[in-house]
């Protein structure tokens, strides 16, 4: 009886899941962030470091890309990972990042000004030689 339920229980988490998208630790709370069918806004950023911005510094301005979802709500998700292309197309831009939004509001009346993404912003010039940003609804 109790495998038979336990069998039940783990079907209806699975359900529920696939219906309302990713369940997401956020903040020491779950959430379901993106339901299937949903759109949401992407904000994908992408970086080419200068030739002599060394491995320290690359690694500090990811790890402090890495903590802005700590600091701005309305972050909804947030990945990121390094150029892992077989083709030779990448024009040597290696760090990829992808922030989700609910509407261009979040992202432009509170993402974009919030102290900590301008310090953010701030910190890159000097180790930057090119983003390339590209936002979409997703379909």
């Amino acid at each position: 009886m109790k495998q038979v339920l336990l069998v039940c229980t783990v079907l209806i988490f699975t359900c529920f899941v696939s219906s309302c998208g990713e369940i997401i630790n956020k903040n020491n709370k779950m959430e379901a962030v993106v339901k299937k069918n949903e759109k949401v806004l992407r904000h994908i950023v992408i970086f080419k470091f200068k030739e002599e911005a060394s491995e320290a510094e690359v690694q500090k301005i990811s790890d402090n890309f890495n903590v802005l979802p700590n600091y701005i709500s309305v972050i909804q998700d947030y990945e990121w990972g390094l150029n892992d292309s077989p083709e030779d197309l990448h024009q040597d831009f290696t760090h990829c990042y992808m922030l989700t939004f609910n509407s261009e509001e979040e992202r432009d009346s509170i993402y974009t000004p919030h102290p900590k993404h301008q310090a953010f912003v701030a910190s890159l010039q000097p180790h930057l030689e090119k983003v390339f940003v590209v936002d979409y609804w997703t379909k």
